[in-house]
């Protein structure tokens, strides 16, 4: 596990690519050998001129990354496409819209000793996790089934999140061969719309970080954003959906 391959899933939002990549560059990648760097922005929010706003402030710091600039947006198709496209024994994974509020080094990677854990999750606000009542491996609470009826019985299933994470090269990339792309990537692998999926990773967990000094670790930005443009997201149907529809 010498070198990590960066993975980012963004849209047409400089503004946010530009704070997270400061964040991110000087609280972690300059302490990782970043051995290969690919991001995915999708035709949401901006325009072309946004866009190559994006890739200007990516070959800032990584003049030889690989851009994918779909015609079409799509959220599970964008992870599909980095991950599928991979080497490395780690990846790390970054959405657009967070910043970092500790020094994160590579001592992190130990958690990987344990061969089960397949992700190490940066804590945030978000996950609403209690560590303490809860334990370190995030997972969630699904209700039993019997012949198609839910029955008012629960049961833990590991929890996976596409937030800043490190993960498991060839963990990564199964789930990328496994994923729906009608569904969102990260609801699907907990859910049984992708049955296929949610086995694979059922004998694996995710270990949840959090900082020496700060609990939740990871922030996310992008939720002030969509809130200062009046953007809801919803899932439907286990599909992420924006409201007012991204232009």
């Amino acid at each position: 596990m010498s070198s990590t391959e960066l993975t980012i899933v963004a849209t047409r939002r400089p503004d946010l690519l530009a704070s997270t990549m400061e964040s991110f560059q000087a609280r972690l990648l300059k302490n990782f050998d970043v051995s290969r760097v690919s991001i995915n922005i999708d035709p949401l929010w901006g325009d072309a001129q946004d866009e190559a706003a994006c890739c200007a402030i990516l070959r800032r710091y990584y003049p030889d990354c690989v851009i994918y600039t779909p015609e079409k947006p799509g959220f599970a198709a964008a992870v599909e496409r980095l991950w599928s496209n991979t080497k490395s024994d780690v990846i790390f994974h970054l959405e657009d819209d967070w910043n970092l509020a500790e020094d994160i080094d590579p001592s992190i990677l130990g958690f990987f000793a344990d061969p089960s854990v397949t992700e190490i999750s940066l804590m945030c606000k978000e996950k609403n996790w209690d560590i303490q009542k809860r334990g370190a491996y995030h997972f969630a609470k699904v209700k039993h089934r019997l012949f198609g009826v839910e029955l008012p019985f629960y049961r833990k299933v590991p929890s996976f999140t596409l937030s800043p994470s490190f993960l498991r090269g060839d963990f990564a990339r199964r789930w990328a061969n496994l994923m729906d792309m009608t569904l969102d990537p990260e609801k699907q692998v907990r859910s049984r719309q992708n049955q296929p999926l949610t086995t694979y990773v059922s004998e694996y967990r995710n270990y949840v970080h959090t900082g020496r000094d700060v609990y939740n670790i990871a922030v996310d930005i992008g939720r002030d954003w969509r809130d200062k443009r009046n953007i809801e997201k919803t899932i439907i149907n286990g599909t992420s959906h924006w409201s007012p529809a991204a232009s």
